[in-house]
């Protein structure tokens, strides 16, 4: 069938609003802005007109042709309009559970990366971390001597500035444990050079400790793989990680001293470009058949990175 140049041009329209109505589902498929639903379905209401006008077809051919069709628009706007509320609701209320659930355990920057993503596996997944350990020596002695107040008040303090320190270098706070504290690089969220990082903030709470005065820490930290997700009870829940490479850093910063970190090989393979040691040990530790090669840094090599 030829058509004239009038017929050309309204089927030109016609395709453009075949296209307009595609991009109006794809734009309110990302925006979920009802203005969008508008568009596509002035769009509907003009692609008849035109459909007639390129073909010459009066409008009693176009009804009876396509009235069932015409019937079901109105019922397909809304069933895709309710679809794509049901959905956005139900982001909408992940995200809220997303940042409820990490708010007091990361960096508010992660918390934006987490609700970014489409899909955040919490159920479980092994993934290469590097697991951090501290805790204070000689708090058993502290406590021993302090009114309660005062202890509950320089624990406040303590976890005040390891909590700044870790989110400032992407860490995320595991869990407190008395006065121990884990946390975890690269988890939730991908952090380049984690390794790094961890041993950065491990110096930066040293150095911060060591000019409050009031207390002394060890720090241990451990890089491997570890199964990390939502484990627990129906009744309490905490995303956290578990396997050797956890054991491993904890053993780790069991065996440090006042002023002290402890890293694994592992890890200062990665870092000892930036925190060379000359402090070179093989580790026997409980749960090891074998001693691990661990370096340690002391005070001293720690203020010398002011």
């Amino acid at each position: 069938m030829a058509f004239t140049l009038l017929q050309t041009f309204y089927l030109v329209l016609l395709l453009f609003t075949f296209y307009g109505c595609l991009k109006s589902i794809m734009v309110y498929k990302v925006k979920r802005q009802f203005k969008y639903l508008v568009i596509l379905a002035f769009f509907f209401i003009i692609s008849p007109h035109l459909w007639m006008k390129a073909y010459n077809i009066q409008m009693q051919e176009f009804l009876v042709t396509f009235q069932f069709v015409i019937t079901l628009i109105p019922l397909a706007i809304f069933l895709f309009y309710d679809y794509w509320e049901r959905k956005r609701l139900e982001e909408q209320r992940d995200k809220i559970r997303i940042k409820t659930f990490f708010e007091r355990y990361v960096n508010p920057k992660i918390i934006e990366e987490l609700l970014q993503q489409k899909k955040l596996e919490l159920s479980g997944k092994r993934q290469n971390v590097t697991i951090f350990f501290m805790d204070i020596r000689g708090f058993t002695k502290l406590s021993e001597r302090l009114a309660p107040e005062k202890v509950v008040a320089i624990l406040n303090r303590y976890f005040d500035i390891s909590t700044s320190i870790l989110f400032k270098h992407d860490g995320t706070v595991d869990k407190f444990v008395g006065d121990a504290v884990m946390a975890l690089f690269n988890a939730p969220t991908n952090v380049k050079n984690h390794e790094l990082k961890a041993v950065r903030a491990a110096f930066a709470i040293q150095q911060a400790i060591n000019e409050w005065g009031r207390i002394d820490v060890g720090i241990g930290i451990h890089t491997g793989e570890a199964v990390i997700g939502n484990i627990g009870s129906h009744h309490k829940m905490d995303y956290t990680a578990i396997g050797d490479a956890v054991n491993t850093a904890a053993r780790l910063e069991g065996q440090t001293k006042s002023g002290e970190i402890l890293i694994s090989k592992a890890v200062y393979d990665k870092v000892k470009d930036d925190f060379p040691s000359r402090h070179r040990e093989d580790i026997t530790v409980k749960g090891k058949a074998k001693p691990i090669t661990a370096y340690r840094y002391n005070m001293r090599e720690i203020s010398r990175t002011k």
